[in-house]
């Protein structure tokens, strides 16, 4: 009867122990792995045109879709979530290599908003295209928020082909145009941005983007399925749990696509080990 007790006070912890390491903040593990990928698929854009007296927003000048931006990656400030990116990287219609500040902060439940808001002085004198015609803009400030959701997916190698690894997570836009877009406010000048003509405001809403993240190491291979460095408990209960499975990850103690009685023995084997 004490031996079953023991038992079962032994599978209660572990439970508890396994429960507390799925339920970890997947945003730390986003920020852990020190970078992301990131592609807008599409957003609709507006040019609205003005004066100051009156306000940018009084005529549109053109709207339309973005369509689909280049891929790229996003490199992490050490410890946080904030990261540069250069306006042309963000949208590729706007030919400017200048560097804009974002900053990312934890908004729980998996959540994660990344905010800009950045004025510059001197101004930018930059070239856009829009539908295969160059018009000068003269920008003075860019705005805008990211807020997506991250879920956790199987590990596979980066779907945007941006990171030189496999990922565990994905990242969805959530919270609506509220929460998902950017914009540009400026001017309209001439050629050599000497002379302003009007003010004018670019946005861009209805993002539709994704992300992912996140990292995927090695398994031991020692037993040690959770990779706390113990061969304790809680490994023998995940290889017990996920017996029989061909998708167990690292409860597949030797990597041959099943969990099975040689996997439950090497823990059996190293248990104690390096506790």
């Amino acid at each position: 009867m004490m031996r079953m007790t023991k038992w079962f006070g032994i599978v209660a912890t572990s439970v508890v122990l396994m429960s507390a390491v799925s339920a970890q903040n997947l945003v730390d593990r986003l920020r852990d792995a020190g970078s992301m990928s990131f592609q807008l698929a599409d957003a609709a854009y507006r040019i609205t045109l003005g004066f100051p007296e009156i306000g940018c927003d009084r005529q549109e000048f053109r709207s339309g879709n973005l369509g689909a931006q280049d891929p790229l990656s996003f490199t992490f400030q050490s410890g946080t979530l904030n990261f540069q990116a250069t306006i042309n990287q963000l949208v590729n219609s706007i030919q400017s290599d200048a560097v804009v500040n974002f900053v990312g902060a934890d908004l729980g439940n998996n959540v994660v908003e990344w905010t800009v808001d950045q004025t510059f002085n001197p101004t930018l004198c930059v070239s856009i295209f829009i539908e295969g015609t160059e018009y000068r803009f003269e920008i003075v400030r860019v705005y805008g928020k990211f807020r997506m959701q991250v879920s956790e997916i199987d590990c596979v190698d980066d779907p945007l082909g941006m990171l030189n690894r496999q990922v565990s997570l994905q990242l969805t836009p959530t919270g609506g145009d509220e929460h998902n877009y950017m914009g540009f406010d400026g001017f309209v000048p001439d050629g050599q941005c000497t002379t302003r003509y009007f003010c004018a405001i670019a946005t861009a809403n209805t993002l539709q983007y994704t992300a992912y993240g996140g990292d995927c190491p090695a398994c031991p291979g020692n037993g040690d399925v959770d990779g706390n460095g113990c061969v304790d408990d809680a490994d023998l209960l995940a290889v017990l749990f996920a017996f029989g499975s061909s998708e167990a990850g690292c409860a597949d103690v030797n990597s041959d696509g099943v969990v099975d009685d040689a996997d439950l023995l090497t823990v059996l084997f190293a248990f104690g080990s390096g506790c």
